[in-house]
């Protein structure tokens, strides 16, 4: 029988990442709950809220998503008349832009997405906010 004390598994980094995901987007969904958006679709709405027009292939490489996770995101946001979709340079293209609604909604969600955001700061501190924005950086890079 092997003794627990010299018996050690290395933590899985990605599952420790994961887990602390899910407790965010947590926090910040309920704070999104009552403009009827996830975390998820803020972020985009705030991509082409900043961008103010876009691709889906931009829109991946900014918020590091695949394709069908995006569509996901996106889909629901163009069918509720948030998000316009217009023809790009070729056929293949199209470009997205926030319509006015859109506009409205990304207004009303980011005083929710700063109420989140403020609870979370408060609550890890200024420094482990600062650690954790350079451990994600970093994280992020690995892909670059």
């Amino acid at each position: 029988m092997t003794d627990e004390k010299t018996f050690k598994i290395e933590p899985c980094l990605n599952l420790e990442l994961r887990k602390a995901n899910r407790v965010m987007s947590q926090i910040y969904d309920h704070y999104l709950a009552s403009c009827g958006i996830k975390t998820s679709q803020y972020s985009i709405l705030r991509a082409i809220y900043l961008l103010r027009e876009t691709t889906n292939s931009q829109l991946q490489d900014i918020l590091i998503l695949d394709q069908t996770t995006l569509s996901r995101g996106v889909k629901p946001l163009i069918r509720d008349g948030f998000i316009e979709v217009r023809p790009g340079v070729d056929r293949r293209q199209k470009l997205l832009a926030l319509t006015e609604s859109g506009r409205a909604l990304f207004k009303a969600a980011e005083v929710c997405w700063n109420d989140a955001q403020k609870f979370v700061s408060k609550r890890l501190g200024h420094d482990i906010k600062n650690e954790l924005l350079k451990l994600t950086h970093a994280v992020v890079e690995l892909k670059r």
